[in-house]
C-alpha cells in the first residue's frame, strides 16, 4: 500500500521531472532511501529525511503531508487509465488547456522542459475532462502549475 507522503512525493517528482537518483542526491539522502518511502517499505520516514525531500522538492513538510491535495498518482488509477484509454472526444478542452498552460506560464520565473509541459497539459486536460470537459479547471491548473514551476 502506497503511503499519502510516496504519492506526494511522486506528484512533485513528476511535476518538476525529477528521477528518484536525482531527488535523492539534491536532498542529501542515501542511495535507496526515496525508493524505500516511495515502495511503502519505509512508511515513516524521520523528520529530517522528510524536511529534506520537501527543501529539494521545493515545498514545505505540510505539504507533503497533506490529503487534500494530491493529483493523479505515479501509478496510474483504474479512472485515468480509463479516462487515457476512452476515446478523444473532447479537443477543444484540450486545445483550451494547451492554451491556458501557454498563458499562464510565469515568465522569466522557470524554463519548462517540453516533458514538464506535456505533463502539465495530461494532468490538467484529465483533470478537467472527469470534473467538467467543457472548460478547464483553472484553480486545479493553477495550482499544478504553481508546483511545476516553483
Amino acid at each position: 500500500m502506497i503511503t499519502q507522503i510516496a504519492k506526494q512525493i511522486s506528484t512533485r517528482m513528476k511535476a518538476k521531472d525529477l528521477s528518484l537518483s536525482a531527488l535523492e542526491r539534491e536532498a542529501g539522502l542515501k542511495p535507496r532511501t526515496l525508493h524505500n518511502i516511495l515502495r511503502g517499505k519505509s512508511k515513516k520516514p524521520s523528520a529530517e529525511i522528510v524536511q529534506a525531500i520537501a527543501d529539494a522538492l521545493g515545498c514545505t513538510v505540510k505539504d507533503l503531508l497533506n490529503k487534500d491535495e494530491t493529483f493523479q498518482e505515479n501509478e496510474t488509477t483504474e479512472s485515468t487509465k480509463e479516462a487515457l484509454n476512452r476515446a478523444y472526444s473532447h479537443p477543444q478542452l484540450l486545445l483550451e488547456t494547451v492554451q491556458w498552460i501557454n498563458g499562464n506560464v510565469p515568465q522569466g520565473r522557470k524554463i519548462l522542459s517540453v516533458k514538464q509541459v506535456l505533463t502539465s497539459v495530461e494532468e490538467i486536460y484529465l483533470h478537467s475532462l472527469q470534473k467538467d470537459p467543457t472548460k478547464v479547471d483553472e484553480d486545479y491548473a493553477e495550482w499544478f502549475m504553481d508546483l511545476v514551476t516553483n
